[in-house]
């Protein structure tokens, strides 16, 4: 084969393999999500949140949610989460760039699993008392850790250093937690009747959803409470994904049907290049047939040629392919798209079976040439 039909079918095969991979990395990432949302499905880790469309958290009082707490059967253990994002935290007057800082009870290392570095979590003791004490998660304890710190400064105030954790993307972007009475007493400055509880966190120990939450209409109906609003969910599930659940799946059918598209493309380019470079060829394979090669001979060699070609374009286009996907990540500041070894696996097996199966039809038409009326042709 010439070597202009070879760069021909390399740079077509590359392009495809390119474009496939852009599209089986998001796909990838969106099979990702599906299978994590089926986890947090299965999960005994729930939250109970304030809201009536989904798309919008309301905050509960304090009261309100320990009352709630108490609705819930003996079995579950329960915490609250307060969230604030206004606070100044800084070390020695130096601003430290963190998350956020949030207010819990005892329980939340339990509920979440958190996992103890160094020291412990909050103690009942601490919300009872409304103590200053904070716990940290690994990547602001790297911040300060070289000074042997044993505060930081929350709006200016000190805050004794009791634990840290390790830092879980489940919890997300929360990086400090002090007790919810001091977030109350000392950050906020404000009752316990105002709305800072934006969830309560909860592990089912193994009860069903539906008896719990019918645990908790029962006994708020005994009670006269109005928990109308309330919703149960899981807790790494996103509330606005409840308004179209399926999306996620849709999105990764769509994300295979363009994929098989841009290959098809891609596959049928890679036929009249290759059927170009027969009919270029006729009066060299007609020679070789006449002098005693075989019609398999034919086949072989001109599907081993597009093989060879369709590998080396794979690996071109599974490096381009990479290439725009950490340049992508980077740019977006998240790991958006997903390139790993099973990508790099599938380029490889895509560029493989797209060169075999479109080198049959150029291969058996090489295979069908008259050497007479090749060799006669000028």
């Amino acid at each position: 084969m010439k070597r202009f039909y070879k760069w021909l079918l390399s740079i077509g095969i590359a392009f495809g393999v390119f474009c496939s991979l852009i599209v089986f990395t998001a796909g990838q990432t969106q099979w990702t999500m599906i299978r994590l949302k089926k986890e947090a499905l299965e999960s005994d880790k729930y939250k109970i949140i304030n809201t009536d469309n989904h798309l919008a958290i309301y905050g509960m009082g304090l009261d309100f949610a320990k009352q709630i707490q108490s609705l819930l059967p003996e079995k579950v253990v329960s915490d609250v989460m307060a969230k604030e994002f206004g606070v100044a935290v800084s070390y020695e007057g130096e601003p430290l760039m963190v998350g956020q800082v949030v207010g819990t009870g005892s329980n939340m290392a339990e509920i979440l699993e958190f996992q103890m570095i160094k020291g412990r979590y909050l103690s009942p003791r601490d919300i009872d008392g409304y103590e200053k004490v904070c716990v940290i998660k690994s990547n602001v304890y790297d911040l300060v850790r070289t000074r042997n710190a044993t505060h930081i400064d929350l709006n200016g105030e000190p805050y004794e250093i009791i634990g840290v954790i390790s830092g879980d993307e489940a919890i997300g972007e929360e990086d400090i937690f002090v007790p919810v009475t001091t977030l109350y007493k000392y950050i906020e400055k404000i009752d316990e009747r105002s709305g800072l509880i934006y969830k309560i966190v909860l592990d089912r120990k193994g009860l069903s959803e539906e008896y719990i939450w019918s645990e908790l209409g029962e006994k708020a109906g005994i009670k006269g409470m109005d928990i109308d609003r309330l919703k149960l969910l899981p807790y790494q599930y996103e509330e606005a994904s409840l308004l179209n659940g399926n999306n996620a799946v849709k999105e990764f059918l769509m994300i295979f049907l363009l994929s098989l598209m841009v290959l098809a493309v891609a596959a049928f380019n890679i036929i009249h290049i290759a059927t170009a470079s027969i009919i270029d060829r006729e009066r060299e394979i007609g020679l070789r047939t006449a002098i005693g090669a075989k019609p398999g001979h034919i086949i072989r060699q001109i599907v081993c040629e597009i093989l060879h070609c369709a590998l080396n374009g794979g690996m071109g286009g599974i490096a381009a392919a990479s290439i725009v996907n950490t340049l992508t990540n980077l740019g977006l500041g998240q790991f958006s798209l997903s390139f790993n070894a099973v990508s790099i696996a599938a380029g490889i097996l895509l560029a493989a079976m797209t060169g075999l199966i479109t080198s049959m039809l150029p291969a058996a038409r090489a295979a069908m040439i008259d050497p007479a009326a090749a060799l006669r042709e000028e």
